[in-house]
């Protein structure tokens, strides 16, 4: 997962030092889709930085240093992980999304002498080739046929930016007439925070370009594939009040968990009481709470609280691994359990997923420690066995039910391997079906995994 912003002064009067701080505002506003690695290009001008955003005071000072190579155009990109070669950090281009089919690139005609290069930046020369020959229905085709996201390019101080003709994930692009730019953005929430600003959707198959002379133009419009969007931009990486069909992220998630709810009433879960952990699960836990409520007796509290004043980052789940090393190497964690509440009680936690399975683990830890009675886990999410779910597009890491892919061919089946092994009393996954009746749209415009899809749900 990443976040995208490129920006076009049309005003020549603006100083370049305006358009870079639009560029850092609007990076602000995206850091929950990455803070592992961002950067800012405008031609030959470069900062970037590992870790959460710097302050502008710093960024400004590289500006004093490099004024001369600002442009009037600039790109900003944050990623949730780390680019795998430095030289990546130099480049004027930006990926939020994987490609698929890249192993024979160095084959292609337009590859020329860049053959022995990563496939990111052959797919980079060849899309640049195909738009230097004035060919953009075959620039925006070739890269379609590699594309699962948004790809934004600086070239020559023009922004060319392509949304793939599946949509799998969000891109806005507008202008602001008040301060006088144009822009391209990862989330419409953004909006809110520009004044004079005005979005739209860009359109699956959409190659547009952004300059000075043209303004906002639309290049071509490649034929439309079958929807098929991340869902995991509606479980966690859209900001919740960023809009989709009309409705806030945040009644999205809030109706995912009322609609699990109502599955899994059904199933007569042994349940007191019900929190949310982490915390982008608070709205799902409240949607299956409200549901759920309707049909038992129980109170509604949070009983797992996070320290966000210790080393935590309120923004990413980063509280969660440095709690999970913590836990592994000196017991002490950033979790504490309100224990008059959960004693004797049967809990149920709302995860949003389960990757490696350590957050929940560690949860359960504590709520049995605190004397819990029962400890089941609600995953608002279907199983994770591909890290492209979960915006880990080029690792698949330690997923806790990849193990399973071909060896169990039903949702029950999977739940009881999971519950043993994390130390839960019950698990209970997410279906494709309830998930996009939650995010109302139909299941075949999600993409999840085969062997997700295909599992037999009861």
């Amino acid at each position: 997962m990443a976040g995208i912003i490129a920006i076009c002064n049309i005003n020549k009067e603006y100083g370049k030092e305006k358009l870079i701080y639009n560029i850092f505002r609007g990076m602000q506003l995206l850091q929950h889709r990455g803070k592992a690695f961002w950067k800012i290009n405008s031609g030959q001008f470069n900062v970037e930085g590992y870790g959460a955003l710097s302050s502008f005071d710093t960024i400004n000072e590289m500006i004093k240093k490099q004024k001369k190579n600002i442009l009037n155009t600039a790109i900003g990109y944050l990623s949730k992980k780390k680019p795998k070669h430095r030289k990546y950090s130099k480049s004027n281009f930006a990926l939020d999304g994987f490609f698929i089919d890249i192993d024979r690139l160095s084959t292609h005609p337009l590859i020329k002498n860049n053959k022995n290069i990563e496939p990111l930046y052959q797919i980079y020369f060849i899309f640049k080739e195909l738009l230097e020959r004035d060919d953009p229905y075959r620039a925006s085709e070739f890269l379609d046929r590699h594309l699962r996201g948004n790809y934004a390019i600086n070239i020559d101080n023009k922004i060319y930016v392509f949304r793939n003709s599946t949509g799998f994930k969000p891109l806005f692009i507008g202008e602001n007439k008040k301060e006088q730019f144009y822009i391209t953005i990862s989330e419409n929430y953004i909006e809110n925070f520009f004044d004079g600003l005005k979005l739209r959707q860009t359109d699956p198959g959409q190659l547009i370009s952004m300059d000075l002379k043209d303004g906002i133009k639309i290049l071509t419009q490649v034929d439309r594939n079958r929807i098929m969007m991340d869902p995991f931009e509606f479980m966690r990486e859209s900001h919740v009040s960023s809009i989709f069909d009309n409705k806030s992220i945040y009644t999205i998630r809030k109706n995912i968990g009322k609609l699990q709810a109502e599955f899994l009433s059904k199933k007569n879960i042994d349940t007191d009481m019900i929190y949310a952990e982490p915390d982008y699960a608070r709205p799902m836990a409240l949607g299956f709470n409200i549901e759920y409520k309707n049909k038992n007796n129980f109170e509604m509290l949070e009983g797992i609280i996070k320290d966000r004043y210790d080393d935590s980052d309120h923004m990413i789940d980063y509280s969660e691994q440095v709690s999970k090393n913590k836990l592994l190497s000196n017991g002490k964690t950033l979790k504490f359990i309100i224990e008059p509440l959960t004693e004797d009680k049967n809990i149920t936690s709302i995860q949003g997923t389960i990757q490696t399975g350590g957050t929940a683990i560690e949860t359960i830890f504590y709520l049995r420690k605190a004397r819990a009675k029962k400890v089941n886990i609600v995953v608002s999410s279907v199983a994770t066995v591909d890290g492209r779910q979960v915006g880990l597009y080029t690792q698949q890491r330690d997923l806790i039910a990849r193990k399973y892919i071909g060896k169990i061919a039903y949702i029950d089946e999977l739940n009881a391997k999971i519950s043993s092994e994390i130390g839960a009393d019950k698990v209970f996954y997410n279906s494709p079906e309830i998930l996009s009746k939650g995010i109302g749209v139909p299941e075949s415009q999600l993409w999840f995994p085969e062997w997700i899809r295909f599992l037999e749900y009861k």
